[in-house]
């Protein structure tokens, strides 16, 4: 079975990377100290930075920024901020908890009117897409863009709320010309999948990247070779069988709440994803683009 691009995945508990690094720093080389000392006292800042501008920050060299990315526990740069980014939205939420200022939809009380439920639940997705924005793996989503992009066939699937976002995904793809098609039903996924080949892309959708049933179709995908991108939490079973993952941490207790910040960070990788996949395509998904929204309109009734 071919390895997957981000080895690192594993199912294991995050750790918090600030105290991760605190641990640590005595046991560091004297250059990767610097910028262990960079992180700590300005963590918001390092989030903006790419490996080069860390590197001249710290005065160190890219490769060093790298090291110091190993040494603490992470695959590379990329899980670096991203679990950077993490630790940022629990340290805004506990803020925002200790001030009182309303955060995400947990905190909603069985005693709020509507305008306090809907900005709690508002800002919730802002926190969601902030953080996730600051997270973004560019690499990660580059070549999923162009594995969906150069695919004959994309087969989209999850279960639960998830089965939702994979209609939305091959809708998306469907806009600019691609033989996507959505699944929730696992039988008929496993049939479409064996049918689809090598040559197909398996796109999979779990928030917390647990569901068994996701995970035996992204394995079944693997072993006829058919690449697989996920859309799910990194270092989950999901997320080590794929080839490529796009990160999204969940944000909620998904044991009690429905995950409506995670659906819209969801919602807005598939944008991403589509929308790369149309730039690739060129002037083609232009075309198709304008081909569709033509049947769609022939379809409508005049407005009133």
């Amino acid at each position: 079975m071919p390895s997957p691009v981000n080895s690192a995945a594993a199912n294991t508990a995050p750790v918090d990377i600030l105290d991760e690094i605190r641990r640590l720093r005595g046991e560091l080389k004297r250059s990767e100290g610097r910028i262990a000392d960079l992180v700590l006292v300005a963590p918001r800042r390092v989030l903006d930075l790419n490996v080069t501008s860390l590197a001249h920050a710290a005065e160190v060299s890219e490769a060093t920024v790298v090291r110091f990315c190993r040494s603490i526990g992470c695959a590379g740069f990329p899980d670096f901020k991203l679990r950077l980014a993490e630790c940022q939205a629990r340290d805004a939420l506990r803020d925002e908890v200790r001030s009182g200022t309303p955060y995400v939809s947990q905190d909603v009380a069985p005693d709020d009117d509507v305008g306090t439920l809907a900005r709690k639940i508002f800002s919730s997705s802002a926190a969601a897409l902030t953080a996730a924005s600051a997270a973004l793996d560019e690499a990660a989503l580059e070549q999923a863009i162009a594995l969906l992009a150069a695919a004959p066939r994309v087969l989209c699937v999850g279960t639960g709320g998830s089965s939702a976002l994979a209609q939305d995904a091959a809708h998306k793809l469907l806009r600019f010309g691609a033989d996507a098609q959505p699944c929730a039903d696992p039988v008929l996924a496993r049939m479409l999948l064996v049918n689809m080949g090598a040559g197909g892309v398996l796109l999979a959708l779990s928030n917390t990247g647990c569901s068994a049933t996701i995970i035996e179709l992204a394995a079944a995908a693997r072993e006829q070779g058919t690449a697989v991108v996920a859309i799910t939490a990194p270092r989950s079973p999901l997320a080590g069988m794929a080839s490529v993952v796009v990160a999204s941490q969940p944000v909620e207790d998904t044991e009690m709440y429905t995950p409506m910040a995670s659906r819209l960070v969801h919602l807005t990788l598939i944008d991403v994803l589509s929308t790369g996949v149309a730039l690739r395509l060129g002037d083609p998904a232009v075309r198709q683009l304008a081909k569709v929204k033509a049947a769609i309109n022939a379809g409508r009734l005049p407005p009133a």
